[in-house]
């Protein structure tokens, strides 16, 4: 039953935590929700919030929590607050986050964990908090958001060698870092990952795929909702949502935008921060909006008719499921965790890691047959009731369950 579980879920920056939150006070098994900043919808914040420039309504966006969970939560402002200043004065980001979860996870109190059923944590944020759990006896259950880290060392390094305009959007993990987050896969009863692409990382460097579950994200199916536009009016349409950086496969999409040549038959949209080398800033056909917040990322879905995200590593990239329920076919890859969602040839396509030429043929395939657009289209609005973050809620709930028999 519901009330046999009491979990403890602890993330210092909220993101998608908020949503299994909210999706296991839903069912009465929520303890406690920890993490660094949050507001409440109805808080004044919040309402300030609605005030403030694209830019700032897009880095809170995700620190917004329904009135629902206010009772089970708890935050720690000045530990966040301290960190986004640090980043502010160009601190480097690794450093700051990890000092961040290691105090997020001091400021924990022992008794939390002793209420508790369950402890789910998040990874490069839970090592400290799975030995905690451990010792006290409370099984630890990792969220392993993205592909195991060492795995990911070693797709920079080739991006690094490919793509040197792009070197600096290729950040370096210290050891120690990737240290710790042994820990948290050595400590935990069960490891849930969004993709099969995770999965395969995760075993790829030992870890047992007995002990690994996989989840995939949800998407709000009240924002994020198709147009009623039947037939889209050329030009067509495609967009890219997530940040400028080498590892999102940004490069390779330009390269494939200009192999392509597709004219005024289409255009390309690029949503999110980042910094371009000059070269990548003139192409043709390409407009750059900046990152944007949940709400216009939701208009400009439903004004858009292909989304495109060939990611050389993911997790799940959580704008795919929001394109799907939006109407719009994705081109994605397996890193990008498109193989877990993407039906190929039914509501997208799924292309080779950096493969210039296959992705450049995706482009104008659409671009040129509107018969296949519009069947991709009608297929993707079939499969939305599939993707909701209830549904997300129910696996997870499942699991819990399973592990609180075993």
């Amino acid at each position: 039953m519901s009330q046999d579980l009491k979990v403890l879920l602890a993330h210092p920056g909220t993101q998608y935590a908020r949503w299994l939150a909210e999706e296991l006070s839903r069912r009465r098994a929520l303890s406690m929700f920890v993490t660094g900043l949050a507001l409440g919808e109805d808080s004044i914040a919040a309402r300030v919030l609605q005030l403030a420039s694209s830019s700032l309504k897009a880095r809170l966006s995700s620190r917004l929590v329904r009135r629902e969970l206010s009772k089970h939560l708890v935050t720690f402002p000045t530990t966040e607050l301290w960190a986004l200043f640090r980043l502010w004065y160009g601190q480097e980001l690794e450093t700051v986050l990890h000092a961040r979860n290691k105090r997020f996870q001091q400021l924990i109190r022992d008794e939390w964990i002793y209420g508790a059923t369950h402890v789910i944590g998040f990874d490069t944020s839970s090592w400290i908090l799975a030995e905690r759990s451990r010792a006290i006896g409370i099984p630890f259950v990792l969220d392993r958001s993205i592909g195991h880290s060492r795995a990911k060392e070693k797709v920079y390094e080739n991006l690094r060698g490919r793509f040197p305009e792009w070197a600096n959007t290729i950040q370096r993990k210290d050891e120690s870092h990737l240290e710790r987050e042994d820990i948290e896969h050595r400590t935990a009863k069960r490891i849930v990952v969004p993709s099969a692409f995770v999965r395969d990382t995760l075993v790829e460097h030992g870890v047992a795929a007995e002990r690994i579950s996989v989840v995939s994200f949800g998407a709000d199916l009240d924002l994020f909702r198709p147009n009623s536009i039947a037939t889209p009016a050329p030009p067509v349409i495609f967009l890219y949502a997530g940040t400028l950086t080498a590892r999102k496969g940004v490069p390779v999409l330009l390269e494939a935008w200009k192999q392509a040549k597709l004219g005024s038959n289409a255009e390309l949209w690029l949503a999110g921060s980042g910094e371009l080398p000059e070269s990548a800033s003139r192409v043709e056909g390409v407009r750059y909006l900046g990152k944007v917040p949940r709400e216009e990322l939701a208009t400009l879905m439903g004004r858009a008719h292909v989304f495109v995200f060939p990611s050389f590593f993911e997790g799940l990239a959580q704008v795919q499921v929001e394109a799907l329920v939006s109407g719009l076919p994705v081109i994605g890859t397996h890193s990008s965790g498109a193989t877990d969602l993407v039906a190929e040839g039914e509501t997208g396509f799924i292309v080779p890691e950096g493969s210039i030429d296959h992705l450049a043929d995706c482009l104008t395939r659409l671009t040129c047959d509107s018969s296949l657009l519009h069947r991709l289209r009608d297929r993707c609005v079939q499969t939305r009731e599939s993707r909701s973050w209830h549904l997300y809620g129910d696996k997870w709930f499942s699991l819990l369950k399973e592990l609180n028999e075993s």
